[in-house]
């Protein structure tokens, strides 16, 4: 079996927003196909690197790849306690890099901000660490055809006010606090389009610093705000360690598919690993892992939803 190298860097780096955001934590990148979005058409034209990488697997020589990923989103993609990459983005993409002889996929640990830099740079070939995708990044980064998982979203309230507050939309209505969200948080994108698509009635939403998901549970329990965006498996990970699950309710109202990114560049990687993650769908090592690491079956949330 192939395995990559784990290569630990600022693991003083910042506590991910409960990892909620974008899917934060360690993960890996891989491949897809060229097409599709209106980043991969653009990435086609950039070529040197691509033709590098054609010439390299032709010549039957291993690629090694580095894929920069997150170590703080459990169950996505986490680092355990041996100090190796764990979670449900890091099994998928380790399978993916076995059925990919052409590679060899090496792994670094980042904060979300360094991950997207080292990808913006060159340094990393991809980025594994469910990200959601919106338009800046589509116009950046070279998407693939096929989302590698999906997050349920939803909104973690006090059950005082659980009948209340289920959807963004009664978030506005009641005029209710959200706990202060990243902009480079996927939260923080799906807020914002719930207030382009609704001007009539926003949410206010305020910007700020990565925080720690255990803190805005506490500030939505203990009143400071009404509500904290959030997704389902930080929710249920993070409430029984600070003693919350009776405090604390997790409304779901939708689900929003994730993504590896890659640099432009990187054509033929992103078609090589579509090709892998469409197999792993289609023979149910995909279903597998969902049950393994969320509780359920996500394969039905990430066909049927909209990006």
């Amino acid at each position: 079996m192939k395995l990559g190298k784990l290569a630990l860097v600022g693991l003083t780096a910042i506590l991910a927003f409960g990892a909620t955001a974008c899917g934060s934590s360690t993960a890996n990148g891989t491949s897809s196909t060229t097409a599709s979005s209106a980043t991969a058409e653009s990435a086609a034209g950039s070529s040197d690197a691509a033709d590098t990488s054609a010439d390299s697997v032709s010549s039957g020589e291993v690629q090694k790849v580095l894929i920069g990923i997150r170590q703080d989103l459990y169950p996505t993609s986490y680092i355990n306690e041996q100090g190796e990459p764990a979670g449900y983005d890091i099994d998928v993409i380790k399978k993916i890099d076995e059925l990919l002889p052409e590679y060899e996929f090496e792994y670094e640990a980042v904060s979300q901000e360094a991950l997207l830099t080292g990808l913006d740079t060159g340094k990393y070939k991809a980025a594994v660490a469910g990200f959601y995708s919106n338009d800046d990044r589509r116009a950046k980064y070279l998407f693939p055809e096929e989302c590698i998982g999906g997050n349920i979203i939803g909104l973690a309230v006090r059950k005082s006010d659980e009948a209340d507050i289920k959807t963004l939309e009664d978030v506005a209505t009641n005029k209710k606090s959200v706990v202060p969200i990243a902009p480079t948080s996927g939260m923080y994108g799906i807020v914002v389009e719930y207030n382009n698509e609704h001007p009539d009635n926003r949410i206010d939403l305020v910007d700020a610093e990565w925080t720690n998901a255990a803190d805005e549970y506490k500030w939505v329990a203990d009143g400071r705000y009404d509500v904290a965006v959030a997704s389902k498996n930080v929710v249920d990970d993070t409430l029984p360690k600070i003693g919350l699950e009776d405090q604390i309710q997790f409304n779901s109202f939708t689900a929003i598919k994730t993504w590896s990114l890659f640099n432009p560049k990187e054509t033929e990687l992103a078609a090589a690993y579509d090709k892998a993650l469409k197999q792993l769908k289609d023979d149910g090592f995909i279903s597998e892992k969902s049950k393994e690491y969320f509780g359920e079956d996500i394969l039905p949330y990430i066909t049927d939803t909209e990006e």
